[in-house]
Order: structure tokens, then C-alpha cells, then sequence
């Protein structure tokens, strides 16, 4: 009798996640929408993981549990789990963050009615020790390929859902060469074969900690998402004089106001061509401009540009 396949594959890998594997693990099992199997890739994790993934395993068999003895990197152990998804739609989660209840059957309504779109994410909540206030991470309903240039990665990687055909149909999978920034490119190639967007509501809790990628390799990921945005320019841009102008126009810039010539008393920070905030004494967030209007510590807005 041959097996049933479901509708959606979940994809996550782990690696020294014992803190909050359980967590995030319960998160998926406790979704609303039932029909799911759950690839977890265990790469080579040194402390208690392992253990924690083969009791939820044991309990659940939707749970196919891939343990690796070696630690190989994140892209390595995604592509690995590609292959043993078999869904309609890929799910992604990451082993330290936190589904909402509705999260699936959400995200799977909406592609179902929505051909078009080749991937869907949310918006997402920040929590974690280091966050002392309410924060959302917000994208834009639907992204272009330019909007990654101009704005940066737009999609929550552990908050996506992926059409799988559009994985399939061609051949795409985390490119090794964008190590830290293997999601960005990844949403570079689907988008150049189908849709991408986010649903306007938050259906994740991204945890933010001093382990999350982009605060310990920060530099490396950095100089991946410059290759990329300049990827994109080469396939949108034919001239390189064209290209190299707007990917100056589009790089984070600093620049600071000092004190006397002592102390640095505002930091401006332009994250794009339509995107910067000031902030006094490096820390605290005072002025933010995002096209063309003006927001009072982040979130009042008090006027626009003219």
C-alpha cells in the first residue's frame, strides 16, 4: 500500500539547539493544520539535540529524523532535507524559533488560492532576552526582484512556506557559495521563476540572540548579500556602469555627527535609498525617514519629506 504523501514538508535543521529545540519542535507538532511530515536534520550537535529530537521522533511519526554525526554547515544540512521532503508546499522553521498555532493552515490556504506565488512568509515577532520591547519584523506583501536590491532580503526564512515544483522544475537549492547569507540567494533564484509574498500578520516568533547568525557573522554576511545584490544588477542592468551606481546608491552607509570633534552624538544610518534612521548616542533610535515621511522614535510619524 503506498503511502499517503502530505501536503505540506517541513524543513528544519539543528545544530547544538538544546535550549530551545523542545520549544520550537512543540510549535510545529501543535499546529492547527494536521497534515504534515517533519524532516529535522541534526547536523552534528555536540550537546543534548540529538536526545531531545529522538524523544518528540519516538512520539510522532511524522517526525523522519536525519542525524549527522558531523557538523557539515547549515546549507549542507538544508539541501540534505530537500531531498527527503516530499509535500506539496516545504515549510521552513528554524530549531530556536516559535510557529504560531495557524502558521500552516494560513500560509497553505493562501497558496492554494494563489498559483502564481512560488513562496509565501509572515511577519514575525522578536522575543528573547535582549529585546525590551515589542518588535515586528514586516515585509512587503509581495517582492520584486529590484525590492531586494533596494530594501535587502524581504523574506523571513523561517517564517516561508515554498512551493516545492518551483524547487524542481529548477533545480534550486541553498547555494554553498553564500555561506551566511544562503537564504537571500535562494529567494534571488525562485523569484526569478514565480511570485514571492508575505502575509501581512504576525504568524512566527523570531528569538533574537547573540547566536543568531547575523550578529556573530555579521562581515561575511554582509559581504554575501553585496555579491548578491550585485548578482541581481548583472541580470537586470546590461550596462556595468549602471549597475555599479546603484549598488553604491543601495549600501548601508554610517556616517556620524561628533561632539566637539570627541563625541560621536547622532549616528545616521542609510539602509537604502529610502530608509534611514539617526540615533543619539549610537544606541537609541530618534528619527527614522522610510519614503519620504518621518517617524519620532521609530513608529510616531510626525511629517514628511518635501
Amino acid at each position: 500500500m503506498q503511502t499517503k504523501i502530505p501536503k505540506i514538508s517541513v524543513l528544519m535543521s539543528a545544530y547544538n539547539s538544546e535550549k530551545y529545540v523542545a520549544e520550537a519542535i512543540e510549535s510545529i507538532l501543535n499546529q492547527t493544520f494536521k497534515d504534515f511530515e517533519f524532516i529535522i536534520v541534526n547536523d552534528g550537535s555536540t550537546d543534548k539535540t540529538v536526545e531531545i529530537i529522538k524523544k518528540y521522533a519516538k512520539s510522532d511519526e511524522r517526525i523522519k529524523f536525519i542525524d549527522n554525526k558531523k557538523n557539515a554547515g547549515i546549507v549542507a544540512a538544508l539541501n540534505q532535507g530537500l531531498d527527503f521532503c516530499h509535500g506539496e508546499y516545504i515549510a521552513r522553521m528554524d530549531s530556536d524559533d516559535i510557529s504560531l498555532p495557524e502558521r500552516f493552515e494560513k500560509q497553505a490556504k493562501y497558496m492554494d488560492k494563489h498559483p502564481e506565488c512560488g513562496a509565501c512568509s509572515t511577519w514575525a515577532e522578536l522575543f528573547g532576552s535582549n529585546v525590551t520591547q515589542n518588535n515586528i519584523l514586516r515585509h512587503m506583501p509581495t517582492v520584486k526582484l529590484l525590492d531586494f536590491v533596494l530594501y535587502g532580503n524581504q523574506v523571513l526564512n523561517p517564517g516561508s512556506m515554498i512551493r516545492r515544483s518551483v524547487l524542481i522544475d529548477n533545480n534550486i537549492k541553498y547555494n554553498p557559495d553564500y555561506k551566511y547569507a544562503e537564504d537571500y540567494a535562494f529567494w534571488i533564484e525562485i523569484i526569478k521563476h514565480a511570485e514571492i509574498h508575505n502575509l501581512q500578520e504576525v504568524l512566527l516568533k523570531y528569538r533574537w540572540h547573540n547566536s543568531n547568525t547575523s550578529v556573530i557573522h555579521q562581515l561575511s554576511q554582509r559581504e554575501c548579500s553585496e555579491r548578491i545584490r550585485k548578482n541581481i544588477l548583472s541580470y537586470l542592468l546590461s550596462y556595468e556602469q549602471d549597475q555599479d551606481k546603484l549598488l553604491r546608491m543601495t549600501r548601508e552607509v554610517h556616517e556620524r555627527f561628533w561632539l566637539f570633534g570627541i563625541l560621536p552624538i547622532i549616528r545616521r544610518k542609510q539602509y537604502s535609498i529610502v530608509k534611514t534612521k539617526y540615533y543619539l548616542f549610537e544606541k537609541l533610535p530618534i528619527i527614522k525617514e522610510k519614503d519620504g515621511k518621518i517617524y519620532l522614535f521609530e513608529y510616531i510619524k510626525i511629517g514628511k519629506l518635501k
